[in-house]
């Protein structure tokens, strides 16, 4: 299968990467110091997955003219901008790893709703300081149509990720999962942002705890009007944390969640705080600022999201100036 990969951060390299050692054709499109790296030492891989592959690096995209399958990988902000880039290729598939619920109306909007699969990752690395990509989560690649469907090109997809090692799941209900984990994410982002603490560490801290718990309620409010049934993104049971009658009861859930990370991942930092203690932009427009526009137009009340989202916001203007 002929793939394009948009993006060489930890996400595009592992997709890029696994894809290549399974006997795909991929192009992975880089920019700036990132992709000559990548030129002069290949796409290497270490963790849930050793691989050290001669990817094909493009940095000028109008140089590509059709992919069978396309993977959006580039940070939120940067969508509009990559996006303007591949347009001109005729794409048969196109799906995304990022976070939010913007992706699939942008990607339609390029490359026709046909083209379209709704998606959401569950799987995450991240670059280290030698620009080995370190692949630390692999639990899975959620994929449909955009219509709630599983169509033989779903199901084809799927198993290509499962035979060259990324776990994906072809389901009907794409939209609960993308929802889903958006909602974990919210409370993740927000409360490791602003504490600057790793996953099982703020959430194994009472106010940490509370925090993640209240922000993920307001988020999973918002999820439910728009038509969404919650349930569960390994090891956040966001069905029950929704489920239970007030905030207090919700919070061994959440502490439950935190357990698992200090066990398996102590290190554990969602992407947010990466970025965040390297100086880099912050991916808060496109899934905290959504999730607020959202909700005003449903008339769900989100006070705790919409101070996190201005604090980061903040923090991000000033960081930057």
């Amino acid at each position: 299968m002929k793939i394009v990969v948009m993006g060489a951060g930890a996400l595009g390299s592992i997709v890029a990467a696994l894809m290549h050692a399974a006997g795909h054709e991929v192009a992975l499109v880089a920019r700036g110091a990132r992709a000559e790296h990548l030129k002069a030492n290949g796409v290497a891989l270490e963790g849930l997955a050793t691989v050290k592959a001669a990817v094909p690096v493009v940095t000028d995209a109008s140089t590509l003219r059709e992919a069978d399958l396309l993977v959006l990988t580039v940070k939120t902000f940067d969508t509009a901008a990559a996006l303007e880039q591949l347009k001109h290729i005729k794409v048969k598939s196109a799906l995304s790893v990022q976070n939010g619920m913007m992706k699939e109306d942008q990607m339609a909007a390029a490359f026709g709703r046909d083209a379209v699969l709704l998606s959401t990752s569950n799987f995450s690395g991240g670059v280290r300081a030698d620009g080995v990509t370190q692949f630390t989560v692999n639990l899975g690649y959620t994929i449909g149509e955009l219509d709630g469907t599983v169509s033989p090109r779903v199901q084809d997809i799927c198993a290509m990720f499962e035979q060259a090692g990324l776990k994906a799941i072809a389901s009907e209900e794409t939209l609960s999962a993308a929802w889903t984990k958006l909602t974990m994410w919210c409370g993740s982002a927000i409360a490791c942002a602003l504490t600057r603490a790793t996953t099982p560490g703020v959430f194994q801290d009472p106010d940490g705890l509370r925090v993640g718990a209240r922000v993920m309620r307001e988020a999973g409010a918002v999820a439910m009007a728009e038509g969404a049934t919650l349930g569960v993104v390994a090891p956040y049971d966001v069905a029950a944390m929704m489920a239970a009658p007030n905030e207090d009861s919700a919070l061994p859930y959440l502490r439950q969640a935190g357990a698992v990370f200090a066990q398996s991942m102590p290190q554990h930092k969602p992407s947010i705080l990466q970025a965040l203690e390297a100086g880099r932009r912050l991916e808060i427009e496109e899934t905290l600022g959504d999730v607020i526009a959202r909700a005003g137009r449903h008339g769900v009340p989100v006070p705790t999201i919409d101070a996190g989202y201005r604090l980061l916001a903040a923090i991000d203007r000033l960081a930057r100036a």
